[in-house]
């Protein structure tokens, strides 16, 4: 059985309104959130990423600031958290990433395809549908789905782009896909196999540990229903959650490695 090691790079951190992280909770609070990208590796080398980061914090910050006010602001700094950079220091070479497996189509989880040139890109197809057609255009705001990732997607690297079906058991060896929406319409979650056991990650439909135990789905959403049912599927089959904006994932893995080698 192919098997993978995970590491959590923190490449951002934000203070975030208590209501967009718990479901019409917490009116008035604010909580840390730390943005996360993930390396997979096979023992073969192989290296993959779950989803890419922010590409340039000062192109997507006005909207931040005008959505969240200034106190929500991305805290990033481009010198020595960009992307790049970041991976490089993993001893990652850009061209040598072979899949990019996409949660979803939000501007801190895909902007920086383009960095990948030899990458195929793992999109969920129900999701790549909706975002291209979404029954309310308003769900899919300009900002927020960087337009030009999604035109690279669909013309210059549309070789390169694999459609994942709402039921993907396997789409790459030790890696499985299923659809469950909730906090977007394009949002997957992803299976990893590791040496301990089923790893999954959930995407922004599950932000934290605590929405998983408390079974109190995320703010952000865009069907709650969707998140309930999430949340159920990924306490069935879930070995290790990894969430992909909880400092309390580097508290538990304080070296960024989730799973070994």
């Amino acid at each position: 059985m192919t098997t993978y090691s995970i590491k959590a790079i923190k490449y951002c951190e934000q203070s975030v309104p208590k209501p967009q992280m718990f479901f019409m909770s917490g009116w008035g609070e604010w909580m840390g959130a730390d943005f996360l990208l993930f390396v997979l590796r096979q023992d073969d080398g192989q290296v993959m990423l779950i989803d890419t980061g922010v590409r340039d914090v000062n192109e997507i910050q006005p909207f931040v600031v005008a959505g969240v006010g200034h106190e929500g602001r991305f805290r990033m700094d481009m010198e020595t958290q960009n992307i790049p950079s970041l991976l490089r220091n993993e001893g990652i070479d850009l061209a040598d990433v072979e899949y990019v497996l996409i949660s979803h189509l939000h501007y801190d989880h895909c902007s920086n395809a383009k960095l990948f040139p030899n990458a195929k890109f793992v999109v969920s197809r129900t999701g790549w549908h909706l975002t291209l057609d979404p029954p309310v255009p308003a769900m899919v705001p300009d900002v927020l789905f960087p337009r030009d990732i999604l035109a690279y997607f669909a013309g210059e690297a549309r070789d390169r782009l694999i459609l994942a079906n709402d039921e993907e058991p396997e789409i790459i060896p030790g890696i499985g896909a299923f659809y469950i929406g909730g906090h977007t319409m394009c949002s997957q979650a992803f299976t990893v196999q590791t040496k301990e056991g089923l790893a999954v990650f959930p995407g922004d439909t599950v932000f934290y540990y605590e929405n998983l135990e408390k079974n109190h789905p995320v703010g952000l959403a865009v069907d709650i229903m969707e998140c309930y049912l999430a949340m159920e599927r990924v306490r069935e089959i879930a070995d290790i959650v990894v969430p992909p904006h909880d400092p309390l994932l580097l508290e538990r893995y304080p070296d960024g490695v989730v799973v070994g080698d």
